[in-house]
């Protein structure tokens, strides 16, 4: 006889999306429980948004800006498990930054290893990398006086970065009938944010007082890391047996709540 009564780390983690979840994400972590299925096949969005600080060393004097990183990200992940306590995965998508001119590419990869199993529990210590390439913001700005005060200028910032992530995840199954499994999971997320290729330039032009200006600037020193690196996360995943269709929904919350969503087929 089945047992209908839903585990206390399912209702938690459930408990946490509905109270804690809204459209703002960090890295997407997903369920890393022991699996007989070798391959699973992923789709997943995330609204993304963290504070970041931004440090210009070589203006003087030195100063820093603090803001809010804002991404859209659509991503497929294929993961792999060789044996059934540890796998890998291997990521690929596009994320759009607010006022960015274009979709950037995303590459990701990831391992995880099962260090404890009892029943139905589990514990994971995983690993996670995902590199973003050329994001471009660009604005332009000016106005009119008369024929002798205008001018009109464009500000453009390119920017590559590196996101790292690791940290442990805590879950169990349950299983309250013959054609679902729920699986629910949480834990800690320690992230860090690394700029690979940051650089701001800006160039005005135009006539002050009757005389000719123009203008430019150009800084390639630009460091930016995330203001918060500790995040804790609460999933989980309802599972269609036989066929082995679910869908998934991760929170986050710390300074910021987060939500993302997959669709997923484990084969």
């Amino acid at each position: 006889m089945k047992n209908h009564l839903l585990p206390v780390p399912l209702f938690i983690s459930l408990l946490c999306l509905l109270l804690c979840g809204s459209l703002a994400q960090a890295m997407d972590i997903g369920l890393l429980a022991p699996s007989d299925q070798r391959f699973r096949a992923e789709l997943y969005y995330e609204d993304y948004q963290r504070d970041t600080r931004q440090d210009y060393p070589s203006v003087y004097p030195a100063s820093s800006y603090v803001g809010k990183q804002e991404e859209k990200r659509l991503i497929a992940r294929l993961s792999l498990a060789p044996q059934r306590r540890w796998g890998l995965s291997l990521e690929l998508g596009g994320t759009d930054s607010e006022h960015s001119e274009q979709i950037a590419p995303l590459l990701g990869a990831g391992a995880h290893l099962v260090v404890l199993e009892r029943g139905n529990l589990y514990a994971s210590l995983f690993g996670r990398l995902t590199y973003v390439s050329g994001i471009e913001y660009k604005e332009s700005y000016g106005g009119y006086v008369d024929e002798l005060n205008y001018g009109y200028g464009t500000w453009q910032r390119d920017e590559d970065y590196i996101e790292y992530g690791g940290g442990l995840q805590l879950g169990t199954r349950w299983q309250p009938c013959a054609w679902a499994e729920l699986s629910g999971y949480g834990g800690l997320l320690l992230s860090w944010v690394k700029e690979t290729r940051s650089k701001e330039r800006e160039r005005a032009t135009g006539k002050f007082r009757g005389q000719d200006f123009d203008w430019s600037y150009s800084d390639s020193t630009i460091d930016m890391r995330e203001e918060h690196q500790a995040q804790l996360f609460a999933g989980i995943e309802l599972r269609a047996l036989p066929s082995n269709l679910a869908l998934r929904l991760e929170s986050r919350f710390y300074d910021r709540t987060s939500l993302s969503a997959a669709l997923l087929w484990a084969f």
